[in-house]
């Protein structure tokens, strides 16, 4: 044999184990996806939407909170009011 026909067959033995490894690879993870498969579909299958009730204070507890709301946007207004009529007669250049 010469070294050309040593240099082919070792090229084609590193092809054969390269593409074993690669069949082998390819083999294993085909089992890790079908596994995963099966966990996400029992995930989606266990899933439970939960749905709010409304409970008895919430809509009493919401009713105080605009009402709270709607009393700061009130002193922010009368507060900006009173910062511009004060700039304004000491003719001072607020931002």
């Amino acid at each position: 044999m010469t070294t050309v026909d040593m240099k082919l067959i070792g090229s084609a033995a590193g092809l054969i184990f390269v593409a074993g490894g690669a069949w082998w690879n390819l083999h294993a993870v085909s089992g890790d996806v079908a596994e995963i498969k099966v966990a996400v579909q029992t995930q989606k299958n266990d899933l439970v939407v939960h749905t709010a009730s409304e409970h008895s204070g919430s809509a009493d507890r919401i009713k105080r909170i605009e009402t709270a709301q709607q009393d700061l946007a009130n002193d922010m207004k009368r507060l900006l009011a009173n910062q511009s009529a004060i700039c304004e007669r000491t003719n001072a250049r607020c931002r």
